[in-house]
């Protein structure tokens, strides 16, 4: 699918969800089943990299989130600790350069590792469940299952220490092996799985017992405007607006992905929010409790007359204690993907999720016992919830320094961005907000953050210039 299938005035609707405002995160949004029980904290990494880096020794630093903390995207996803890199790799040296591609696929690999160390040296790594799966990826297209296979094979090619890191099977295999219907072939590659809220929750909790005088937190406290002061104080030029008051700042750090665009306008098309549906369900009878996590892949769907679109991704792990299963992945209308707002749910992408594993995923593991049918799943559902992923027209995140001329304000390297990591977070927000903690403590940018990453002005300009049916098509195409 792409742009020239749709509708003029389809188009020219979708194309103005994708600038508009994104405004802040609802006050109500739809609970994750990630986020029970709930714990009181949470925040970014680029907080932590500041209070521990011995440059940043006498800063202080206040993370100011819309409502509770970590109920955005960190805890709204599969948990998946992935690299969405070596299946796009071929893309994205297509379309950036071997070297660019090399280093994307790179990164993502040493963003994982630094997930796993910090877990494992703040001893988190039980408390956030972080265990060892097999990741099965299963195409039931042909053509899809080649591409990624040419993919692999040029990130392990790329990657020397990689190599062998992935198995390719062939469908009958796949689906003897694994399961899966009408499968084309499968990728299969040892990875990890985890509870990100219980990581980063218990992250900002030990921040706050570390520096009591450094770091503070404020929960249900919008940020609505960021002006420039015109007094004498330069040090703290910024005046945060909020509904409990102002506040004074040296330096600000937008982290807050699909809403980067409320309070930097000028990055609405090219950063614009997505809504994406997730779900807890019950296994079928013969399912069991195996270290596996599933990605299905089809080609897209698109119905002309409802505009319903399934993208053609979902993907699931399993709770090792309770069996249940975290499903994600969506069927909806154009229009409910292009959205905010995630207290609302499409009724398409809920009954969508409701029968997906018996009627579409899988041959086995659904029969009831006593008549040997199919079972439906809707009984199988427990909950279902929507989150917020930021989206870019060119498929790379934006870090680093806000030029002035892209946030108005007239003062440079005092804005920091890290947003747009296009729903593969985990294997790319984390060190970005390291990446950009650093720059702004004057140190040059990390070796490990790739260039077509940087926030430049050319880039932004590029990403810009793109415009809104490039914005589009790197949604479908995600």
């Amino acid at each position: 699918m792409d742009n020239s299938d749709l509708p003029h005035g389809l188009l020219l609707k979708l194309a103005s969800q994708v600038i508009q405002d994104p405004g802040i995160p609802v006050p109500n949004p739809t609970v994750s089943a990630w986020q029970e029980p709930a714990h009181p904290f949470a925040t970014t990494y680029a907080a932590k990299t500041i209070l521990e880096s011995d440059l940043g020794f006498d800063k202080k630093v206040t993370v100011f989130e819309a409502r509770s903390l970590t109920t955005g995207a960190t805890s709204r996803n599969g948990g998946f600790l992935l690299s969405h890199a070596p299946q796009f790799y071929e893309r994205f040296a297509d379309a950036y350069g071997a070297e660019a591609a090399r280093e994307i696929a790179e990164f993502g690999d040493f963003n994982l590792e630094e997930v796993v160390r910090i877990a494992k040296e703040e001893n988190l790594d039980n408390v956030s469940e972080i265990r060892d799966v097999t990741t099965i990826s299963s195409f039931d297209d042909r053509e899809g299952f080649d591409a990624a296979t040419r993919s692999v094979q040029m990130y392990e090619e790329a990657v020397p220490k990689s190599r062998g890191k992935y198995k390719v099977l062939e469908g009958e295999v796949a689906e003897k092996g694994y399961h899966p219907k009408s499968s084309k072939g499968a990728l299969v590659v040892k990875s990890k799985v985890f509870w990100p809220y219980r990581l980063v929750t218990n992250i900002i909790q030990r921040l706050l017992e570390r520096h009591p005088d450094r770091f503070s937190v404020e929960t249900m406290t919008a940020i609505t405007s960021i002006t420039i002061s015109s007094d004498a104080v330069t040090a703290y030029p910024y005046v945060l607006t909020t509904p409990r008051g102002t506040v004074r700042a040296a330096k600000i750090f937008h982290c807050v992905n699909g809403f980067t665009g409320h309070l930097l306008p000028k990055l609405r098309g090219p950063l614009f929010p997505c809504r994406l549906s997730m779900s807890t369900q019950k296994p079928g009878p013969q399912w069991g409790n195996a270290p596996y996590s599933w990605l299905f892949h089809s080609k897209q769907s698109w119905d002309p007359n409802t505009t319903l679109v399934e993208l053609g991704l979902y993907w699931m792990q399993q709770n090792a204690q309770t069996g249940d299963l975290f499903v994600g992945g969506d069927l909806q209308r154009l229009d409910d993907f292009l959205s905010s707002d995630d207290s609302i749910i499409s009724a398409d992408a809920v009954g969508n999720l409701t029968n997906l594993l018996p009627k579409k995923i899988f041959t086995e593991g659904w029969t009831n016992e006593i008549t040997n049918t199919t079972l439906s799943s809707t009984t199988a559902i427990q909950r279902v919830w929507s989150g917020i992923i930021g989206m870019t027209a060119d498929q790379l995140p934006i870090v680093g320094s806000v030029p002035s001329s892209v946030s108005d304000r007239k003062i440079e390297g005092g804005e920091w961005v890290a947003a747009g990591f296009n729903g593969y977070g985990m294997s790319q927000a984390w060190l970005s907000g390291q990446a950009i903690a650093l720059m702004a403590l004057g140190q040059p940018k990390p070796d490990w953050l790739p260039e077509v990453y940087l926030s430049s002005e050319k880039h932004l300009t590029d990403k810009a210039r793109m415009g809104d049916e490039a914005a589009l098509a790197s949604f479908f195409n995600r």
